[in-house]
């Protein structure tokens, strides 16, 4: 092999939006990193403060591009196509990459040649740095990601690399999407590419109020209106495999559009919007089974709340419980429970948050001793 086919050169794109908290730290960790071959791309989406005057700071060692904001998306797509590495990586402006993390990627891709898309472990930092809990990354075949990705997004964009043929195949993200962007491109590229897990973290992920992915309810109206579009436009063999070759009726399309729910049902717990689907697959081809699973989604919404309440309320609480505002969290917690007092988690994590974080630890240390 000659020296550019052993070193291929990494374009890293870096999309920002009123991020100069974090931005320094995010350049600074792709300028250290142990392989030699990366270009860096900075790609400011018409930020208000003094991002691009840091993105100046740094002079030829990063290529700035100036844009009108246009979300994620849009910035993303601008870096790529200014890329000029074979392979590409992308790094949210708060998150961090270790030192090898090009290095041990491209050596993967090096050793996989099949591999499209590479992606890894990541730990979660919050925003003065602190290393909290390490998230390890499932692997599934690629024809089980459709339904994997309707139960969770397990890919983090940060820890991923891509080679760039794989984004002329599969076309850039769709710049109307703010929040599943990703999980729609991950659909096209699954359709053809390989993606393969490294099973190893080299990628910091920083939780903070400020970021984007806190905003749970602007992330589950998208979600939900983007879902049932992805279930038309792939049909609902790409996701459920095992329903290929079958002939189709309204039977079949009412069972399909059933099993289309109860993957959310049980997966994310959507009632209100599986009590949608199930209402429409009752309109197709009418059942008792289905009638019922719809009765008990309305029976959830009254009791334990519907998934909007269960974001803005519950997840919102765990989320600034481990950003330590524990007081903001208590308050969640006890309105979700006195709104549904059925929810005992709600009340369950409003006594843990009472609890300092020193006896938090201990008290975690005892139950490790008794249950080990």
């Amino acid at each position: 092999m000659t020296p550019m086919q052993t070193q291929p050169l990494v374009s890293v794109v870096i999309p920002v939006y009123n991020g100069e908290n974090f931005l320094t730290e995010a350049i600074d960790s792709v300028l250290n990193q142990t392989y030699p071959q990366v270009e860096i791309i900075v790609v400011d989406d018409g930020s208000t403060d003094n991002t691009w005057g840091i993105i100046q700071s740094y002079h030829h060692k990063v290529h700035g591009i100036l844009k009108k904001n246009g979300g994620v998306a849009s910035a993303l797509n601008r870096g790529i196509q200014q890329a000029r590495g074979d392979l590409i990586a992308w790094l949210s402006h708060d998150d961090l990459f270790l030192p090898e993390k090009v290095e041990k990627q491209v050596n993967f891709v090096l050793k996989n040649p099949a591999t499209g898309v590479c992606y890894t472990d990541f730990q979660i930092i919050r925003s003065d740095g602190e290393r909290l809990a390490v998230i390890r990354a499932p692997w599934y075949p690629v024809e089980e990601l459709p339904r994997r990705f309707l139960r969770n997004m397990h890919i983090n964009g940060s820890t991923t690399m891509i080679r760039k043929g794989c984004f002329e195949k599969a076309g850039g993200f769709d710049e109307r999407l703010a929040h599943t962007q990703d999980l729609e491109m991950w659909l096209r590229m699954a359709a053809i590419a390989d993606i393969r897990h490294l099973p190893e973290v080299l990628t910091l992920s920083r939780s903070h109020a400020g970021q984007g992915s806190l905003n749970f309810e602007r992330q589950l109206d998208e979600e939900q209106r983007v879902f049932p579009e992805l279930y038309d436009r792939y049909g609902p063999e790409r996701i459920f495999p095992e329903l290929r070759n079958r002939h189709e009726s309204l039977k079949q399309a009412a069972d399909r559009r059933c099993k289309f729910a109860d993957e959310l049902l049980v997966s994310r717990h959507w009632y209100r919007f599986c009590l949608t689907q199930y209402t429409i697959a009752n309109g197709l081809y009418p059942t008792l089974c289905t009638r019922l699973k719809a009765s008990l989604c309305k029976l959830a919404v009254k009791l334990l709340g519907d998934e909007r309440e269960s974001l803005s309320l519950g997840r919102r609480a765990r989320a600034l419980s481990g950003l330590g505002k524990q007081a903001e969290a208590r308050r969640l917690n006890l309105q979700l429970f006195l709104r549904h007092p059925f929810r005992l988690d709600a009340l369950f994590m409003w006594i843990i948050n009472w609890i300092p974080k020193h006896g938090l630890r201990q008290l975690k240390g005892i139950l490790r001793r008794i249950f080990q």
